[in-house]
């Protein structure tokens, strides 16, 4: 019969007993009955162990247990977290992890970094900051798609109509009801158009306004700071828009005054300090812990501000007078020494570590906490806060405050894994080929430097007792014993050790080149030449560098969507939240233009320029008339990125042209006046206007047809002293000028001199 085993179930024992495999004790033999009951023992620990324990009524202590779930979890697996984030900076930095230096240093070899990574990295880098820190903004507002006519304008329309219709009835005139209605729609369809363009400058001014929020709250630094991090770690996190108060200086009267006003920020979160909700899919769902460090000037600055606890600052400051190490991680140590930080064993700068959670937490707990008891209607219910904890102290306590009830951090990776949060980076995708491009490298430069000289074999015997064996210099003279027994051994003998460089160096040369397929960065992205190829040419090189950037579109979609439209849109909540000036109608749309950038930067810019080309005829120039010139030349160089005042404003020119209109009908009612044909003339006494078809056909853009010269005899036959043409009388033209035609060109005028007689 089957022998049963502790902790195995299912078996049905034997009388016999069980020997160990050494012989040394027995096995007691257990029954199924006994098993089962070791069975239900054990499962029921399993449960109570796995049971979670009441809720802490303080918050902090509510924090603080989130907190551990959070880093154990952090730092449990076979390829945790932290470790992950310890060997990309190892690998950025060109270290070896302790183990493996140490065994480097017990071989006795090159300790040598190829660096592979960190290329990778930064040439990465190069090409998302062309795309986000270029010249062209990396998002835009969209106007309404279809903005509603203002009432007032409908009115307008209405009266306009009825007003004509009555004129119409009152002249006696038939109203056909469809032109009505024609006329109306035709009227609604040019407030329509008004309307769009309205809301296409309001957007622009929107942009504008945000543009500048966005400069004075260090949103391109943080973004910067980002992008180093995004290929480099297997996450990177932007935080923002956050209000903090900040004194302001003005001058009034010649008085300097100082407030405090409140301004948004954007910064960048140190990948080691932040964590998250473990098993949670979308980032966005999670509950987020960041750790941060205070100064006690920093907690010196919270007392007297409204929302925080007084009494629990000064409690941190009475308590931490020296500092406060606390929640700490195992990566704390290296991570702060790899970076230039003091060991933060130590704390000589005194910092105070803080927690910052933002999560949701049930309301009984905000409610003991001093939460305001309106804002927490149902006290079962968990509700989104942000809160501020320093050891056992918690700071300030609040509602969420955005209308999306989404926490402030943004995360993505360069390689996103589908059901995790954190992706992969430069370094987890280069990790292999990293460790074999640093073994090649190690062995090429220990071949290197055994092979650069002979090794020599010293026989110590052969030596005289003066001599000294591991001296070696050139014409050094040699002191040896004779043996009488053996005279064919030699004292010193040289050889030389085999060099592998050449075949080493291909072999880190083609670790190299793997390394470009593999990361899709090329080599050329980083400003190394090629030797050959479509690189020779700068026409060639300019394709393949535009072949890199459309691989990082990828990339550059894990931006777009994880991060910068999260984060404009809340910035644009928080606008529309607190802004009177009704820049923002709320109807606008954030487009974020990354991948577009990445791809058709240069291209859009080249259509525009042929755009402008073909475009540029009297035909295309009457259909599109002047304001619709302007807009196109506007757009264009807006995107080459010249001053906006380049072109002139709609209603500059819809100015300009309505006062050349009334000077040309002042003119018309001159010429008139003094009974001249209509049409003006120029200073050379020609009629203004195309006088016949070859003259309309040039000024539709047609080249006239080439001709000879005009002869005098070719328009008029000579006359000869004798013979007087008929006298034509003079006419005075919109200049104050008389002029005659002139009989040897028909239709052409003569301008009459003073003093001289017609």
């Amino acid at each position: 019969m089957p022998q049963a085993l502790a902790g195995v179930t299912s078996s049905t024992p034997s009388a016999s007993t069980l020997m160990r495999s050494r012989g040394e004790g027995l096995l007691r033999v257990v029954s199924p009955a006994q098993l089962d009951e070791q069975e239900r023992a054990r499962l029921a620990a399993l449960s109570d162990l796995n049971r979670p324990s009441p809720l802490p009524a303080d918050l902090g202590a509510f924090v603080r247990t989130r907190w551990q779930i959070m880093r154990n979890h952090r730092n449990s697996g076979e390829n945790d977290l932290n470790d992950r984030l310890l060997r990309a900076q190892r690998m950025f930095e060109g270290k070896y992890d302790p183990q493996k230096l140490h065994e480097i240093r017990k071989f006795g070899g090159s300790e040598v970094y190829s660096r592979l990574v960190a290329v990778k990295c930064r040439g990465a880098n190069s090409l998302l900051r062309d795309v986000y820190l270029g010249a062209d903004r990396p998002w835009d507002i969209d106007p309404q798609p279809d903005p509603q006519i203002p009432p007032n304008v409908k009115t307008s329309v209405i009266q306009l109509a009825s007003s004509e219709v009555q004129n119409l009835l009152v002249s006696g005139q038939q109203v056909d009801p469809s032109q009505v209605q024609q006329r109306v729609a035709d009227l609604l369809y040019s407030a329509q158009q008004a309307a769009v363009r309205n809301a296409n400058v309001q957007a622009d001014l929107a942009s504008n306004k945000i543009e500048d929020i966005l400069q004075a709250g260090n949103f391109y630094d943080a973004l910067a700071e980002f992008l180093t991090d995004l290929p480099l770690f297997p996450f990177a996190v932007l935080k923002g828009p956050v209000v903090r108060m900040v004194p302001r200086l003005s001058w009034v009267d010649g008085q300097a005054q100082m407030t405090t006003v409140p301004q948004m920020f954007w910064d960048r979160v140190d990948p080691f300090n932040l964590y998250w909700t473990p098993g949670v899919v979308r980032f966005s769902d999670a509950e987020v812990v960041e750790r941060k460090k205070f100064t006690r000037t920093d907690l010196n600055d919270l007392l007297g501000l409204p929302g925080y606890d007084q009494e629990a600052v000064r409690g941190a400051l009475q308590d931490h007078g020296r500092g406060l190490r606390d929640w700490m991680d195992a990566s704390d140590t290296e991570a702060a020494l790899a970076s230039g930080r003091e060991d933060p064993n130590f704390n000589q700068s005194q910092l105070i570590d803080a927690i910052e959670y933002h999560g949701n937490v049930q309301g009984q707990i905000l409610l003991d906490q001093g939460v305001d008891p309106s804002l927490i209607p149902d006290l079962d219910r968990d509700y989104a806060v942000q809160t501020w904890v320093v050891g056992r102290h918690v700071l300030k306590t609040q509602l969420n405050p955005s209308p999306r009830q989404r926490h402030p951090y943004y995360l993505t990776s360069f390689e996103k894994v589908p059901g995790t949060v954190a992706g992969h980076g430069l370094p987890d995708i280069l990790e292999d080929l990293q460790e074999a491009a640093n073994a090649t490298l190690r062995s090429l430069v220990n071949n290197m430097g055994m092979a650069s000289g002979p090794q020599v074999v010293i026989n110590d015997e052969v030596l005289a007792p003066t001599e000294n064996g591991d001296s070696l210099y050139p014409w050094k003279r040699w002191h040896v014993v004779n043996d009488p027994l053996n005279n064919t051994r030699e004292p010193v003998t040289f050889f030389q050790p085999a060099s592998n460089a050449q075949e080493l160096l291909l072999v880190y040369n083609s670790f190299n080149t793997m390394a470009d397929d593999i990361s899709a960065i090329p080599k050329y992205s980083t400003g190394e030449s090629l030797s050959g190829g479509a690189g020779r040419t700068s026409s060639g090189l300019a394709m393949l560098m535009n072949n890199a950037s459309k691989i990082l579109q990828t990339v550059a979609s894990n931006i777009d969507i994880d991060v910068m439209k999260p984060v404009l849109t809340s910035t644009y909540d928080l606008i529309m939240l607190t802004d009177n000036s009704g820049m923002l109608s709320g109807e606008e749309q954030i487009v974020v233009n990354g991948v577009k950038v990445a791809l058709q930067k240069e291209t859009e810019r080249q259509k525009q320029i042929q755009f402008l080309q073909i475009t540029g005829n009297p035909i295309d120039a009457s259909i599109m008339g002047e304001p619709g010139r302007a807009r196109v030349l506007r757009a264009v160089s807006r995107n080459l990125g010249m001053p906006d005042d380049v072109i002139p404003t709609d209603q500059q020119i819809t100015d300009k042209m309505k006062a050349q209109q009334r000077m040309q009908e002042t003119a018309m009612k001159l010429r008139t006046a003094a009974g001249l044909p209509p049409g003006g003339l120029n200073e050379e006494g020609e009629e203004a206007g195309p006088s016949g078809p070859q003259e309309a056909a040039q000024a539709q853009g047609n080249q006239s047809p080439s001709a000879k010269p005009t002869s005098h005899s070719d328009v008029s036959q000579p006359m000869n002293s004798n013979q007087q043409g008929p006298q034509t009388a003079e006419r005075l033209a919109s200049d104050g000028n008389y002029y005659m035609p002139d009989p040897r060109r028909p239709g052409k005028y003569l301008k009459k001199v003073v003093g001289q007689r017609g």
